[in-house]
């Protein structure tokens, strides 16, 4: 059986939770804000390669549309598996 822990401990154990947490919410806000701006550029680069045109695939879909479904793609992956992560960290019980 495990002792109990002391007030300290506790909050010790608390601010570790919530520090891990946010390490883990600002990483990940790191590499989508670098994903998204990756993604701008190539866009950025193919509209200069192309001209100012917006090209169209199969007569239907415009190169913007294809870009803006990866933005999307990126920000909800990134969404569900940042909330995931986060609470991952924060349910963790950290090392003292």
């Amino acid at each position: 059986m495990t002792d109990p822990l002391s007030a300290k401990e506790r909050s010790k154990e608390a601010s570790l939770r919530v520090l891990h947490a946010l390490i883990e919410l600002l990483a990940h806000s790191i590499v989508v804000a670098v994903l998204l701006g990756t993604i701008r550029l190539i866009e950025v680069l193919v509209h200069w390669l192309w001209g100012t045109s917006d090209y169209v695939f199969f007569e239907r879909v415009k190169l913007k549309y294809v870009f803006d479904g990866a933005d999307l793609a990126i920000l909800v992956g990134f969404v569900i598996w940042g909330v995931y992560s986060v609470v991952a960290a924060y349910v963790r019980k950290p090392k003292l």
